[in-house]
């Protein structure tokens, strides 16, 4: 796992730290069961303090992403794989359902909707 923070970007860095293990779980790069750096190490590497990275830990823990194993330390959660894609599809609907909602308010038809869905899906194709 590689994560970076941006001291500069506005975002606090706990925030950061929380945003960058969320994804890497999402996209695989981290597994139910993986460990994570102890708090000392991950505050070491990223040049944070460690209360920080407590912050960000424990925030992740409420979300049910990690959880502490003793003995073992901090690990991802058990089934977050399939939690973290029933989230995102949960998000994508929402999306959709603001485009459709969008899309009756200009005045775009349910035709010339599913024309461009169909158009994008063939551009995503090909």
């Amino acid at each position: 796992m590689r994560l970076e923070v941006d001291v500069r970007s506005g975002i606090p860095i706990y925030i950061q730290i929380v945003e960058g293990i969320r994804r890497a779980v999402e996209a695989g790069g981290l597994h139910s069961g993986e460990r994570l750096p102890t708090v000392r190490a991950l505050a070491e590497e990223l040049g944070v303090a460690p209360n920080t990275v407590v912050k960000a830990y424990g925030e992740l823990q409420r979300m049910g992403l990690i959880g502490s194993r003793p003995g073992v330390g901090t690990v991802v959660a058990e089934g977050v794989e399939g939690t973290s894609r029933e989230r995102k599809i949960e998000e994508l609907q929402e999306r959709l359902r603001a485009l459709v909602r969008d899309a009756a308010d200009l005045g775009i038809t349910e035709d010339e909707l599913w024309e461009s869905f169909e158009a994008e899906f063939e551009r995503l194709r090909g």
